[in-house]
């Protein structure tokens, strides 16, 4: 039988069992639909100017190679530099104002400032604007506090896993028709198409996502941000999580700015790096979003500790391998086995964040755990190509397997965490 939340936010047996699992199952149901639909289009959309965007910078003034990576780097950072700041604070906001209309909110927001950059007659207007998509955005983070707060303990990991592969899907498929997409339309254009996404995908949020109205004490007062914070460095199960998180991040971006470098020294013809180098991308993409659900099922069995030691373990053996790759086929199996323990990283994460959790404090937390991820999102790519010029382009792979293989070290302070929660 479904168990629903009381009042002080645990999970205990209805009163009328019937007829409240019956609204609880469809609720939480719904909800994953209506939100995976919207976070796989809202994907698509955003990651639909990545491969050109570097090609756009030229369209507006910037000149020599050394000045398009340079500007690169600030264009792709500006969002991620920013939201890891606001994310806490938006999260706060849902807590007391409502998860869903956070979510509207950000994609709203993506979608303006989407439409925006297409008029833009700079690099500055473009960073700016960059910079306030990150501030206004966070959907992800607003998601999954709206989503686990109806979910039953026992289907945290597998739905939070379904919930991922909306992301990973969407990340692989918006690259790959961008660029076709940009030499359609032209480059403005396609900023154009990734608002209306952004907007579609905020209509189904608004017809098909369900939220209860936040109690009126939490509008008129509630945790802020300083208070979250204090919690969330409190509690060693959130404390641990978030250093998972932000260290994960921080190798897996790493090889990021110069994967596709590493492609060209590996006996690839230079008309065909492009091209060999997307499918490298979205082979990991692909297998992620199949190993996402399968591994967050297993948690819900196994423990959400053990699995993440498993991942973390197999994903740094596949890092490491990819280091000594001696060719594209060598990196293809590589990369397609990173890309399946990778993705069994973010539902028991998530999921442990959601039980550890008031309910009041759901957003706010989950707020937390998004600048956590924004701040390895930044840290990464930096040290990836500070390392690759000091020390060689391999080297970051094994850096990368490093980082998380002592990650899989500190998963066993979850198991410490959660039993000091209960």
């Amino acid at each position: 039988m479904t168990q629903a939340r009381d009042s002080r936010g645990a999970w205990a047996t209805p009163a009328h069992p019937e007829p409240v699992e019956g609204m609880l199952v469809a609720i939480w149901q719904r909800n994953i639909y209506a939100i995976w639909s919207a976070q796989f289009l809202a994907m698509i959309g955003l990651t639909l100017v990545a491969p050109f965007l570097p090609l756009y910078l030229r369209l507006l003034g910037v000149g020599s190679v050394e000045d398009v990576e340079r500007w690169s780097g600030v264009v792709f950072a500006a969002p991620f530099a920013v939201q890891t700041l606001a994310a806490p604070l938006w999260g706060v906001a849902g807590d007391r104002y409502g998860r869903k209309l956070m979510v509207l909110r950000a994609m709203a927001g993506i979608g303006t400032t989407s439409m925006l950059s297409a008029f833009v007659r700079n690099v500055g207007q473009l960073v700016f604007l960059r910079a306030v998509q990150g501030g206004v955005s966070g959907f992800v983070a607003a998601s999954n506090a709206l989503v686990t707060a109806s979910i039953p303990p026992d289907r945290m990991g597998a739905a939070l896993g379904v919930l991922q592969t909306s992301l990973t899907a969407g990340g692989i498929i918006g690259p790959l028709i961008g660029g076709a997409l940009a030499d359609l339309v032209g480059y403005r254009n396609v900023f154009l198409i990734t608002g209306v996404a952004c907007y579609a995908a905020a209509v189904i949020v608004l017809r098909g996502a369900h939220e209860d109205a936040p109690p009126a004490h939490a509008r008129t007062g509630g945790p802020g941000v300083l208070s979250n914070l204090g919690a969330f460095f409190r509690t060693p199960a959130l404390r641990t999580t978030g250093l998972l998180l932000c260290t994960t991040q921080i190798a897996i971006m790493s090889v990021e700015p110069i994967f596709v470098v590493y492609v060209s020294t590996l006996q690839v013809p230079p008309d065909r790096v492009a091209t060999v180098a997307g499918v490298l991308f979205s082979i990991a993409g692909v297998t992620s979003m199949l190993g996402a659900p399968l591994w967050g099922r297993t948690a819900d069995r196994a423990g959400g500790q053990r699995v993440l030691a498993l991942t973390l373990g197999g994903a740094a053996l596949a890092y490491a391998a990819q280091a000594g790759a001696r060719g594209p086929w060598d990196l293809f199996a590589f990369r397609a086995a990173s890309g399946f323990f990778t993705g069994g990283l973010l539902p028991p994460l998530y999921a442990i964040v959601a039980r550890s959790t008031p309910p009041e404090r759901l957003g706010g937390i989950m707020g937390l755990t998004s600048s956590a991820i924004m701040l390895g999102s930044v840290i990464g790519p930096l040290a990836g190509g500070l390392l690759s010029a000091a020390v060689g382009i391999r080297f970051v792979f094994l850096a990368a397997a490093a980082v998380l293989g002592i990650s899989a070290l500190g998963v066993r302070g979850l198991g410490a965490a959660r039993h000091l929660q209960s």
